[in-house]
């Protein structure tokens, strides 16, 4: 036995050429396939594909057995008037500046650390007139948040750092 064709559409399994070119060119097939593409087609190609249309004079009275293959158009006046809104709609939104793409986000975050390594956010001054520079950047969002942080990410003051004791530890 020879291969086999199988239609996706159509649930179908044919065995020869000549069935399989009557399949494809059948009222059925053609409907079906039709059918599947209509649900990835954006709104502006409906509404232009469908103004162009007269309506379908059968599908009004429920009798067109066409389906996505007719000829004719099966929206309503206010079916297309409310598509031609909808499409309106997006248009606006289209023309609307966009979110930056995560190359930009990312460029920006790059140039703020480096122009905020000079920042007085690393230099803290003691009450002896002393300047002590941290070696990192604080991030100032953690601020939001008060003294619910925990206290290894609180921003550090002069008076952390009184009155306390070092010790080194050697071992030996």
């Amino acid at each position: 036995m020879g291969k086999r064709y199988y239609c996706d559409y159509c649930d179908k399994n044919m065995a020869t050429p000549a069935i399989i070119r009557t399949h494809l060119k059948g009222a059925v097939h053609q409907k079906l396939v039709s059918e599947h593409y209509q649900q990835y087609k954006d709104a502006a190609t409906i509404l232009r594909e469908e103004s162009a249309k007269k309506p379908c004079m059968r599908f009004s009275k429920g009798e067109c057995n066409f389906g996505g293959i007719c000829r004719f158009s099966h929206y309503t006046k206010e079916q297309i008037e409310a598509l031609r809104e909808y499409v309106v709609v997006n248009e606006k939104r289209k023309i609307e500046p966009k979110q930056p793409s995560f190359t930009d986000l990312y460029q920006r975050l790059q140039s703020e650390k480096t122009t905020k390594t000079n920042s007085t956010d690393t230099t803290v001054y003691d009450s002896n007139g002393v300047t002590h520079t941290f070696p990192w950047i604080y991030n100032e969002s953690f601020d939001l948040y008060g003294e619910n942080l925990p206290p290894s990410l609180r921003r550090f003051k002069v008076e952390d750092f009184t009155d306390n004791i070092f010790l080194m530890k050697c071992e030996g």
